[in-house]
Protein backbone atom coordinates (compact mmCIF):
# COMPACT_ATOMS: atom_id res chain seq x y z
CA UNK A 1 0.00 0.00 0.00
CA UNK A 2 0.79 3.35 -0.61
CA UNK A 3 0.51 6.71 0.68
CA UNK A 4 0.77 10.54 -0.29
CA UNK A 5 0.06 13.49 2.54
CA UNK A 6 -0.90 16.63 1.62
CA UNK A 7 1.36 19.27 2.60
CA UNK A 8 -0.79 20.09 5.26
CA UNK A 9 -0.66 17.12 7.12
CA UNK A 10 3.25 16.91 7.73
CA UNK A 11 3.20 20.48 8.74
CA UNK A 12 0.60 18.99 11.34
CA UNK A 13 2.74 16.35 12.29
CA UNK A 14 5.52 18.42 12.36
CA UNK A 15 4.11 20.91 15.11
CA UNK A 16 3.02 17.95 17.12
CA UNK A 17 -0.61 18.40 16.32
CA UNK A 18 -1.15 14.22 15.92
CA UNK A 19 1.77 11.53 14.74
CA UNK A 20 2.50 9.55 11.98
CA UNK A 21 1.53 6.72 14.18
CA UNK A 22 -2.47 8.39 14.43
CA UNK A 23 -2.01 8.80 10.56
CA UNK A 24 -1.10 5.09 10.11
CA UNK A 25 -4.01 3.70 12.39
CA UNK A 26 -6.24 5.45 9.36
CA UNK A 27 -4.68 2.67 6.80
CA UNK A 28 -5.81 -0.93 6.39
CA UNK A 29 -2.13 -1.74 6.08
CA UNK A 30 0.51 -1.27 8.93
CA UNK A 31 3.25 -1.61 6.23
CA UNK A 32 1.96 1.16 4.23
CA UNK A 33 4.85 2.92 2.47
CA UNK A 34 4.88 6.89 2.26
CA UNK A 35 5.78 9.04 -0.67
CA UNK A 36 6.52 12.59 -1.16
CA UNK A 37 7.08 14.99 -4.45
CA UNK A 38 8.55 17.71 -5.63
CA UNK A 39 5.59 19.67 -4.48
CA UNK A 40 6.41 19.44 -0.84
CA UNK A 41 9.34 21.00 -1.80
CA UNK A 42 8.60 23.74 -3.76
CA UNK A 43 6.16 24.79 -1.19
CA UNK A 44 8.98 25.38 1.61
CA UNK A 45 11.09 26.91 -1.05
CA UNK A 46 8.23 29.34 -1.57
CA UNK A 47 8.39 30.42 1.55
CA UNK A 48 9.58 33.68 2.18
CA UNK A 49 10.44 33.90 6.37
CA UNK A 50 9.15 35.74 8.67
CA UNK A 51 9.67 36.91 12.39
CA UNK A 52 9.26 33.50 14.01
CA UNK A 53 11.15 31.20 11.24
CA UNK A 54 13.84 31.90 8.74
CA UNK A 55 13.23 30.50 5.11
CA UNK A 56 16.59 28.52 5.91
CA UNK A 57 15.94 27.05 9.07
CA UNK A 58 12.50 26.23 7.96
CA UNK A 59 13.81 24.28 4.90
CA UNK A 60 16.11 22.76 7.40
CA UNK A 61 13.70 21.14 9.67
CA UNK A 62 10.69 20.37 6.86
CA UNK A 63 13.42 18.45 5.14
CA UNK A 64 14.57 16.55 8.49
CA UNK A 65 10.43 16.25 8.54
CA UNK A 66 10.34 14.53 5.14
CA UNK A 67 13.03 12.07 5.99
CA UNK A 68 11.50 10.82 8.98
CA UNK A 69 8.37 10.17 7.69
CA UNK A 70 8.93 9.24 4.17
CA UNK A 71 12.47 7.23 4.51
CA UNK A 72 13.63 9.29 0.78
CA UNK A 73 10.39 7.48 -1.01
CA UNK A 74 10.49 10.10 -3.56
CA UNK A 75 7.69 10.50 -6.65
CA UNK A 76 9.76 11.56 -9.35
CA UNK A 77 8.26 13.67 -12.80
CA UNK A 78 9.89 13.42 -15.88
CA UNK A 79 8.54 16.54 -17.40
CA UNK A 80 10.30 15.76 -20.86
CA UNK A 81 8.28 12.20 -21.30
CA UNK A 82 5.64 12.83 -18.40
CA UNK A 83 6.40 9.68 -16.66
CA UNK A 84 6.45 9.10 -12.84
CA UNK A 85 8.75 6.43 -11.03
CA UNK A 86 9.51 5.75 -7.52
CA UNK A 87 12.84 6.43 -6.35
CA UNK A 88 15.23 6.46 -3.42
CA UNK A 89 16.24 10.20 -2.55
CA UNK A 90 17.31 12.44 -0.46
CA UNK A 91 15.28 15.71 0.05
CA UNK A 92 18.16 17.47 -0.03
CA UNK A 93 19.23 16.33 -3.36
CA UNK A 94 15.66 17.22 -4.81
CA UNK A 95 15.46 20.70 -3.32
CA UNK A 96 19.09 20.89 -4.63
CA UNK A 97 17.86 19.88 -8.65
CA UNK A 98 14.77 21.44 -8.25
CA UNK A 99 15.51 24.98 -7.58
CA UNK A 100 18.48 24.75 -10.15
CA UNK A 101 15.53 24.22 -13.31
CA UNK A 102 12.94 26.41 -12.21
CA UNK A 103 11.34 25.93 -15.75
CA UNK A 104 8.16 23.84 -14.35
CA UNK A 105 7.42 25.91 -11.65
CA UNK A 106 7.47 29.43 -13.76
CA UNK A 107 5.35 27.11 -16.61
CA UNK A 108 2.60 25.89 -14.37
CA UNK A 109 2.37 29.64 -12.76
CA UNK A 110 1.66 30.89 -16.32
CA UNK A 111 -1.40 28.23 -16.68
CA UNK A 112 -2.91 28.85 -13.22
CA UNK A 113 -3.09 32.55 -14.35
CA UNK A 114 -4.36 32.10 -17.72
CA UNK A 115 -8.01 33.03 -16.03
CA UNK A 116 -8.00 36.86 -14.93
CA UNK A 117 -10.23 37.42 -11.68
CA UNK A 118 -12.38 39.15 -13.86
CA UNK A 119 -13.11 36.72 -16.44
CA UNK A 120 -13.78 34.48 -13.67
CA UNK A 121 -16.76 36.82 -11.78
CA UNK A 122 -18.03 36.74 -15.13
CA UNK A 123 -18.09 33.45 -16.16
CA UNK A 124 -19.95 32.68 -12.17
CA UNK A 125 -22.38 35.62 -13.11
CA UNK A 126 -23.21 34.43 -16.58
CA UNK A 127 -23.55 30.25 -15.81
CA UNK A 128 -25.68 31.13 -12.46
CA UNK A 129 -24.13 28.61 -10.86
CA UNK A 130 -25.73 27.68 -7.11
CA UNK A 131 -22.52 27.27 -5.71
CA UNK A 132 -24.25 25.55 -2.22
CA UNK A 133 -26.15 23.36 -4.56
CA UNK A 134 -22.80 22.44 -6.82
CA UNK A 135 -20.74 21.70 -3.75
CA UNK A 136 -23.14 18.76 -2.42
CA UNK A 137 -23.19 16.55 -5.76
CA UNK A 138 -21.34 13.62 -6.52
CA UNK A 139 -17.96 14.02 -8.62
CA UNK A 140 -19.73 12.93 -11.55
CA UNK A 141 -22.97 15.49 -11.00
CA UNK A 142 -20.36 18.08 -11.11
CA UNK A 143 -19.07 17.64 -14.90
CA UNK A 144 -22.52 16.91 -15.95
CA UNK A 145 -23.92 19.66 -14.37
CA UNK A 146 -21.33 22.02 -15.87
CA UNK A 147 -21.43 20.34 -19.04
CA UNK A 148 -25.24 21.61 -18.99
CA UNK A 149 -24.47 24.73 -17.58
CA UNK A 150 -21.55 25.40 -20.49
CA UNK A 151 -23.94 24.02 -23.29
CA UNK A 152 -26.96 26.89 -21.99
CA UNK A 153 -24.67 29.29 -21.71
CA UNK A 154 -24.13 28.80 -25.83
CA UNK A 155 -20.41 27.73 -25.44
CA UNK A 156 -19.46 24.33 -27.52
CA UNK A 157 -16.70 23.56 -25.32
CA UNK A 158 -17.80 20.82 -22.50
CA UNK A 159 -15.83 21.34 -19.25
CA UNK A 160 -13.25 18.90 -20.59
CA UNK A 161 -12.67 20.72 -23.95
CA UNK A 162 -12.28 23.49 -21.82
CA UNK A 163 -9.26 22.69 -20.30
CA UNK A 164 -7.73 21.40 -23.65
CA UNK A 165 -8.11 24.84 -25.56
CA UNK A 166 -6.19 26.03 -22.18
CA UNK A 167 -3.29 23.91 -22.72
CA UNK A 168 -3.59 24.74 -26.52
CA UNK A 169 -3.39 28.39 -25.79
CA UNK A 170 -0.34 28.28 -23.37
CA UNK A 171 3.41 28.62 -24.79
CA UNK A 172 3.96 25.56 -23.35
CA UNK A 173 1.08 23.42 -23.78
CA UNK A 174 2.44 21.17 -26.17
CA UNK A 175 4.68 19.78 -23.06
CA UNK A 176 1.75 19.68 -20.73
CA UNK A 177 0.67 16.25 -19.09
CA UNK A 178 -1.64 14.99 -16.71
CA UNK A 179 -0.26 17.08 -13.58
CA UNK A 180 -1.09 20.43 -15.77
CA UNK A 181 -4.45 19.35 -16.68
CA UNK A 182 -5.28 18.43 -13.40
CA UNK A 183 -4.29 22.03 -12.72
CA UNK A 184 -6.07 23.40 -15.03
CA UNK A 185 -9.27 21.17 -13.91
CA UNK A 186 -8.97 22.71 -10.36
CA UNK A 187 -8.92 26.04 -11.92
CA UNK A 188 -12.06 25.61 -13.73
CA UNK A 189 -13.41 24.04 -10.55
CA UNK A 190 -12.66 26.96 -8.73
CA UNK A 191 -13.60 29.60 -11.20
CA UNK A 192 -17.41 27.73 -11.43
CA UNK A 193 -17.73 28.18 -7.81
CA UNK A 194 -16.90 24.70 -6.47
CA UNK A 195 -15.46 24.57 -3.17
CA UNK A 196 -14.31 27.87 -4.12
CA UNK A 197 -10.49 29.18 -2.43
CA UNK A 198 -11.03 32.42 -0.56
CA UNK A 199 -10.00 34.95 -3.01
CA UNK A 200 -6.23 36.15 -1.95
CA UNK A 201 -3.41 37.35 -3.61
CA UNK A 202 -1.79 33.56 -3.20
CA UNK A 203 -4.49 31.71 -3.53
CA UNK A 204 -3.83 30.71 -7.44
CA UNK A 205 -0.16 29.52 -6.11
CA UNK A 206 -1.73 27.70 -3.30
CA UNK A 207 -4.29 26.04 -5.51
CA UNK A 208 -1.15 25.42 -8.20
CA UNK A 209 0.06 22.96 -4.87
CA UNK A 210 -3.33 21.60 -4.35
CA UNK A 211 -3.42 20.15 -8.08
CA UNK A 212 -0.10 19.44 -7.93
CA UNK A 213 -0.22 17.11 -4.68
CA UNK A 214 -3.52 15.58 -5.96
CA UNK A 215 -1.62 14.63 -9.53
CA UNK A 216 1.48 13.03 -7.33
CA UNK A 217 -1.29 10.80 -4.82
CA UNK A 218 -3.23 9.62 -7.87
CA UNK A 219 -0.24 7.54 -8.12
CA UNK A 220 -0.76 6.02 -4.73
CA UNK A 221 -3.50 4.39 -2.46
CA UNK A 222 -3.91 6.80 -0.46
CA UNK A 223 -4.00 10.45 -0.27
CA UNK A 224 -4.67 12.43 3.11
CA UNK A 225 -5.06 16.18 3.28
CA UNK A 226 -6.94 18.54 5.75
CA UNK A 227 -7.73 20.63 3.10
CA UNK A 228 -11.81 19.96 2.33
CA UNK A 229 -11.80 22.05 -0.74
CA UNK A 230 -8.82 20.17 -2.05
CA UNK A 231 -10.40 16.70 -0.84
CA UNK A 232 -13.68 17.72 -3.18
CA UNK A 233 -11.80 18.76 -5.86
CA UNK A 234 -9.60 15.63 -5.93
CA UNK A 235 -12.82 13.50 -5.79
CA UNK A 236 -14.02 15.17 -9.12
CA UNK A 237 -10.27 14.95 -10.48
CA UNK A 238 -9.87 11.44 -9.94
CA UNK A 239 -13.47 10.32 -11.38
CA UNK A 240 -12.43 12.58 -14.38
CA UNK A 241 -9.26 10.59 -14.85
CA UNK A 242 -10.43 7.36 -13.75
CA UNK A 243 -7.81 6.97 -10.63
CA UNK A 244 -8.99 4.61 -7.89
CA UNK A 245 -6.93 6.54 -4.87
CA UNK A 246 -8.96 7.18 -1.55
CA UNK A 247 -9.33 10.50 -0.31
CA UNK A 248 -9.30 10.96 3.47
CA UNK A 249 -8.18 13.72 5.88
CA UNK A 250 -6.56 13.04 9.31
CA UNK A 251 -9.42 12.10 11.22
CA UNK A 252 -10.85 9.44 8.33
CA UNK A 253 -13.46 11.55 6.80
CA UNK A 254 -13.51 11.66 3.27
Amino acid sequence: MTVYLDNNIIVSIEKGDYTLDQIKALLPDTKARFFYSSAHIFEVEHFQGNSIISKQDLLSQRLDTIRQIFKNNYLYLDLKGNKLTHLIEDPQEVYNTITLVPFGIDAMKGFVNLFSKELKEDVRQHLGIEVQKINNYSPKEVIEHLNTKLTNWGTNQSFLEMIEYGIQLHPDGKNFGLHNRIAGVFELLDMFGYWKDKETDTSNYARLWDADHTFFASYCDYFISEDKRTRYKASVVYNIYNKDTKIISSRGEK
